[in-house]
């Protein structure tokens, strides 16, 4: 009955890429996910958007300031390389900048 004893360990990670900056990967991708979906539907609607997109908006400012967070981490971790650190930070870095562009258009323009 040997076959059945078999314990699988599952990876979801190399030991080339830091935890932390797969950590940073997602969050800068939610936020790029939730800042597109929100400009597609302000085009959608012509500028006559929810109020919920605001929400939206800053959920991803959030978001992109976590990730922001997990890269630096990652930055200091000794597995990884440093390639894929310096695009986790900076897609990071580039999601949090699309609200704040966002907002200060809406600011200097009304």
């Amino acid at each position: 009955m040997a076959i059945f004893n078999k314990k699988k360990k599952y990876y979801f990670s190399d030991d080339s890429i830091a935890s932390d900056t797969i950590i940073a990967f997602v969050l800068g991708g939610i936020s790029f996910i939730a800042e597109l979906a929100g400009i597609i539907s302000s085009i959608r609607t012509k500028g006559n958007v929810p109020e919920f997109m605001g929400v939206l908006y800053a959920c991803a400012i959030l978001l992109s300031l976590c990730g922001i967070a997990f890269a630096w981490f990652g930055m200091n971790a000794q597995e990884g390389g440093v390639k894929s650190k310096r695009w986790s930070l900076s897609l990071n870095i580039f999601t949090l900048l699309i609200p704040l562009f966002m907002i200060g258009l809406y600011v200097f323009i009304d």
